[in-house]
């Protein structure tokens, strides 16, 4: 095992959960970041921010809309030129497109759309990093992580297309653990079981972070989840 770290590609990188996890992970020697983002306006932002707490972070962005399904392998293959030499030790999934959904009027075409993003996106995402992780299971401490919350067991109805999701993704995880944490890769769940708001004790991206990076670490459960008192 080396203690060089690979790459940490984020697929959803964003000023809450998913920069901060990057830069997380930057301060614990992570070779290369990677941000992806259906808003690119946002990632310029993202790594001024890991830039600030990791000034020597090698830092790639990137835009992906993971509604297009059938860009997401030329985006992908720009993520493989952005790798270069650099293994991929580590995925966070953290695309969403959260809003209210209102039961039986919201749109079959919405649903698809969310469906695209959140479970079609992550197995795409899936596709494209197992193998790549699998192949370096022997020097480095791969994974495939993806952030969850509690509405895939509870579900609130009035954001139910969320919720649905939420539950289809949580099943691929929970598959993806169960079939290669045997070989090698660990795959977890980081569910948040509220808002995530500077605020809120538990439910606050910096805290978020560190639990992300606590599961990565010891990689013992399925999942962390995390709720605010």
């Amino acid at each position: 095992m080396t203690n060089t770290r690979g790459a940490l590609v984020v697929v959803g990188s964003g000023p809450g959960i998913g920069s901060h996890v990057a830069r997380t992970f930057s301060t614990h020697a992570f070779e290369r970041i990677i941000l992806l983002s259906r808003d690119p306006s946002r990632l310029d932002k993202d790594a001024e921010f890991i830039r600030a707490k990791t000034p020597s972070a090698d830092i790639s962005t990137l835009p992906i809309d993971l509604s297009k399904t059938s860009d997401i392998p030329s985006a992908l293959a720009q993520v493989d030129k952005a790798l270069g030499d650099t293994p991929l030790e580590a995925v966070l999934f953290n695309a969403a497109r959260v809003g209210p959904s209102t039961l039986v009027e919201w749109p079959i075409e919405e649903l698809e759309t969310d469906i695209r993003i959140k479970v079609t996106g992550c197995y795409a995402v899936a596709q494209w990093a197992i193998p790549k992780l699998l192949a370096v299971k022997d020097t480095h401490k791969p994974a495939f992580l993806c952030t969850s919350g509690s509405i895939y067991k509870d579900p609130i109805p009035e954001v139910f297309s969320l919720a649905a999701c939420k539950a289809a993704q949580h099943n691929l995880v929970h598959s993806m653990h169960k079939k290669y944490k045997e070989e090698g890769v660990y795959c977890g769940l980081v569910a948040v079981g509220g808002v995530v708001a500077d605020e809120n004790p538990q439910c606050n991206a910096e805290n978020i972070a560190n639990k992300t990076w606590d599961l990565y670490e010891k990689r013992n459960d399925l999942e962390v989840e995390i709720v605010d008192p």
